[in-house]
């Protein structure tokens, strides 16, 4: 994944400016040069940006919005049950996380403007409608008829909505009180039914966050909340574009900062990048095969290349020393499934011809699309790589495994994979078969297999899940879950956690070496 651009952190930073100063001195009062002064800018930056006070104001609005969205998703992906969801739908209204002085003032101020902002008025309507479907179904769920749960729905949205208006006066009413009235209104509606609040984790996450390094922190400050980005199939070119151009700065300082040299070569029928370390010791055992990594890209099956993953392939290269080829397997929509899986195991076919024991890697769908490969292999009697790590895998297209790191994660959510999947798998596909999803694939016989994750990871489930099929199927796997990280946050070379994270995996692969690579390592 790439860096975060400037665009995004300036945008996020004004827009934390703009809400503490209708805080502090009123919308009235809050300019341009007052909102600069507060996030500590040239006043040309709120113009470059926004193009005028009303559109700031749009998006201030539009935010507190986003992280109500944000917190909605991180407590639904932990709930089991209709109750417990429409709860958590209930609970992300009165989040003391979301539920700031500055937001809840902001949010007042900028809605008293209504009526001179039509859209305004359509993005209140819209979030309202949402809410009162959601609810209506949770509650469907939970054995009302459809008119007795949407009446309770529009109930509790108009309640809801009183209770932030009534929340701009912390002196005499505050989120406890909020709360307390809620659940006495539920328990009122619902007197058959014991409503108990879902597990909220905010306190952990905090806690993890509190051990992360200065540099993560400022990531996670930089990145959230995560600004929605539609991946389809009329787009998909631009959107690669794009992505190219604020990984490849990335690529090339991570080339040169780890000494590797990269060329252009085929396996077989196949395209592919080689990647070759500077030895640290030129003369020592010359006569030897240097150890190989087969490496398989990420990007969702619909973006990226070999280069853009160079801060992984280039920081493994130079750790164990090895020669990494990682093949430029077709993408979609323009070449749906099974087009990246059948380049990925011809390369590998002609990557194993060649003298000496290797290993495989691969991050994000480039992790499930090692395992879905390596099963395939498996069955065509091909030779096995010594050891494979997996970073962040997507081994369940199917998204069956929840998601509680939905908007939690600061690098993309899990309607992004769910369009993936889409564009990759297509219409017709079932997307529950190996090839596409290979945590439902054999996982016996497989080599030593390490795999890593964060807390914050949006696979971080399926991660997990993986680890223990591995482990029930007889195999040999570490799991790596690294709490208050992101997914294949080794990626981000500036981050101490990634250097770690590479160090470990690197050990796992190089205590896994047969005796002739680890002469030659």
């Amino acid at each position: 994944m790439p860096k975060v651009g400037m665009e995004p952190v300036r945008r996020r930073q004004i827009i934390a400016a703009t809400k503490t100063c209708i805080h502090q001195e009123g919308i009235a009062r809050t300019s341009a040069s007052r909102i600069a002064r507060q996030a500590g800018i040239a006043p040309g930056l709120i113009t470059h940006y926004f193009d005028d006070k009303d559109e700031l104001l749009l998006e201030t609005f539009r935010s507190i919005y986003r992280e109500l969205a944000t917190d909605t998703r991180r407590r639904l992906g932990l709930a089991r049950s209709p109750a417990e969801r429409m709860l958590a739908l209930v609970e992300a209204q009165i989040s003391p996380s979301t539920l700031t002085p500055e937001s809840v003032t902001a949010w007042l101020a900028i809605y008293s403007t209504m009526r001179d902002f039509p859209l305004l008025e359509r993005i209140e309507r819209a979030y309202d409608h949402r809410l009162i479907s959601n609810l209506t179904h949770e509650l469907r769920g939970m054995g009302l008829d459809a008119t007795e749960a949407r009446d309770i729905a529009e109930e509790l949205s108009i309640l809801m909505d009183g209770l932030w208006q009534n929340l701009a006066n912390p002196v005499t009413f505050t989120i406890e009180r909020a709360r307390r009235l809620l659940y006495r209104y539920l328990a009122i509606r619902l007197p058959n039914v014991t409503l108990t609040p879902p597990e909220d984790d905010a306190a952990r996450r905090a806690a993890e966050d509190a051990g992360l390094s200065t540099e993560a922190r400022q990531f996670l400050k930089d990145n959230l909340p995560l600004v929605p980005v539609r991946l389809a199939a009329g787009s998909i070119v631009k959107t690669r574009s794009q992505l190219a151009q604020l990984y490849r700065p990335e690529a090339k300082a991570s080339a040169q900062a780890f000494g590797v040299r990269l060329s252009q070569t085929r396996l077989g029928d196949i395209e592919a990048l080689r990647v070759v370390p500077k030895p640290r010791e030129p003369e020592a055992n010359a006569s030897l095969p240097a150890p190989r990594l087969f490496y398989l890209f990420g990007g969702g099956y619909v973006t990226g290349e070999p280069e853009l993953d160079m801060p992984v392939i280039g920081a493994l290269s130079a750790r164990l020393q090895a020669i990494s080829v990682a093949p430029r397997y077709r993408l979609a929509p323009e070449a749906p499934y099974p087009a990246a899986l059948r380049d990925a195991l011809a390369a590998y076919r002609a990557f194993t011809l060649e003298e000496g024991s290797f290993w495989v890697v691969g991050e994000s769908a480039g992790g499930g699309l090692a395992l879905a490969m390596m099963q395939m292999a498996e069955r065509e009697g091909l030779r096995r790589p010594a050891a494979i790590a997996l970073l962040s895998p997507w081994v369940d297209l199917t998204h069956s495994l929840p998601s509680a790191n939905d908007g939690i994660d600061p690098t993309f959510t899990r309607r992004n994979l769910v369009e993936s999947a889409r564009l990759y798998a297509g219409p017709e596909s079932d997307i529950s078969q190996p090839g596409l999803s290979p945590l439902f694939g054999t996982l016996s016989d497989l080599p030593p297999i390490v795999i890593t994750t964060g807390s914050r990871d949006i696979l971080q489930e399926q991660a997990q899940a993986l680890a223990a099929a591995i482990t029930a199927a007889g195999g040999t796997v570490e799991l790596h879950d690294w709490p208050g990280l992101w997914h294949v946050f080794e990626y981000y070379r500036d981050l101490p956690e990634a250097a770690q994270s590479l160090d470990r995996i690197a050990a796992f692969l190089r205590s896994h070496m047969l005796p002739e690579q680890e002469r030659a390592a």
